[in-house]
């Protein structure tokens, strides 16, 4: 729901280039943030599939889960460029407003098949680091589980926990390297560009978001062996260390938007710290009090079918705002409309997905994803569960 209410909001504001990004008000720079913690979603992507790979390797079943995880890991990166390069939202040269925008976007926009720029193509996303991440996490795991490993417990979280480490403190490295991929892709060397894009591009790059992933599934251990004061005394500490050390240095630096430079390696530091203790306190609470967890219905249709909403939440947006403009010609001048648009996007997704609630979202991504899965032998209840 967020990322439909940022993307549409921050995205249709035709003024955000007269904004000082030398100096940029806070409020700029927190919706910046904001719009770009798809890391949170790569956290929650490798606590639960972790959590699913211990489950069942703890309970001995005979199923070939890292082949499935591998294989969806695979449909991740495919959807990324159709993401990035059909339907997704737009990217934005936020100094001069210069758009760049993917083939659905664009050709709603000027009322003509219109091709994206090729750089399309190079740009990350939350989807390449996810799909990448349960890659390795599958890769990681079956190698730990080998010969009863799931019971070394203490190897594990340290493995874990220090390749976590070492990832986010030493990402730094990403900003030299970056020139690499931007000097392949002037020279016209796509596949080495497209190679290093997965681990320099903005904006969400391997380096360091891999170490997402391993974070949350050393929670993910803690959580399946009900070790809460194991993550009271270790996850929480390691929360708050990345919170200040990124906190402490983003303030040190000027501050950017989407440049691969020391503020972005300090604020990914912290939005880690933010993102684990997010989820640690949401365990604990969960835990101990579950009944403060009680959600409305609307919320658990977004989950269901959240990658199709990803993938057609700009053809909506961009639906809506030739309506808009049609309408109330210039209505995007002011970031308090351009939010309130936001907002109206979210409400439309809501009767959107309360009609397509009754026939259990048939024909949705998700739903030829749980067949697909089916007929290469991995049961899925995702889709029948009630709504």
């Amino acid at each position: 729901m967020f990322v439909v209410f940022f993307h549409t909001s921050v995205y249709n504001f035709a003024n955000i280039h007269l904004i000082d990004f030398s100096d940029p008000p806070i409020s700029v720079v927190l919706i910046s943030f904001l719009v770009l913690w798809g890391g949170i979603l790569i956290v929650y992507s490798g606590f639960v599939n972790t959590l699913m790979l211990t489950k069942r390797a703890g309970e001995k079943k005979n199923t070939p889960h890292y082949r499935y995880l591998i294989i969806a890991g695979a449909l991740l990166l495919v959807f990324h460029y159709l993401l990035n390069v059909i339907f997704g939202r737009w990217a934005n040269d936020f100094v001069n407003n210069q758009p760049n925008m993917t083939l659905i976007a664009a050709s709603l926009r000027n009322m003509h098949i219109t091709f994206p720029h090729i750089s399309k193509f190079f740009e990350g996303s939350s989807l390449s680091t996810i799909g990448l991440n349960l890659i390795a996490i599958s890769l990681i795991f079956r190698q730990l589980f080998k010969k009863n490993g799931i019971d070394k417990e203490k190897r594990n979280y340290l493995i874990l926990l220090s390749s976590g480490f070492f990832i986010m403190l030493f990402s730094f490295v990403r900003i030299p390297l970056h020139s690499l991929f931007i000097i392949s892709l002037e020279a016209g060397n796509y596949l080495g560009a497209g190679f290093l894009s997965f681990f320099l591009a903005n904006p969400y790059p391997l380096l360091p978001y891999m170490a997402y992933g391993l974070f949350s599934s050393a929670a993910a251990l803690m959580f399946y062996r009900k070790r809460f004061s194991l993550m009271k005394k270790v996850m929480i500490p390691v929360g708050f260390f990345f919170l200040v050390f990124g906190l402490v240095g983003s303030m040190n630096f000027e501050k950017t938007i989407s440049t691969p430079d020391f503020f972005w390696y300090f604020k990914t530091q912290l939005e880690l710290g933010i993102f684990i203790l997010i989820l640690i306190s949401g365990l604990l609470l969960s835990n101990k009090f579950p009944k403060l967890f009680k959600r409305p219905n609307f919320i658990s249709w977004f989950s269901r079918v959240s990658l199709t909403i990803y993938l057609l939440e700009t053809a909506l947006s961009e639906l809506l705002r030739i309506a808009a403009t049609a309408l109330a010609p210039g209505w995007n001048q002011t970031i308090e409309a351009s939010l309130a648009f936001g907002g109206i996007n979210v409400l439309i997704w809501i009767v959107i997905l309360n009609f397509w609630k009754k026939n259990g979202f048939k024909y949705s991504i998700e739903y030829f994803w749980v067949e697909l899965f089916k007929r290469i032998g991995k049961e899925s209840t995702k889709l029948d569960k009630p709504l």
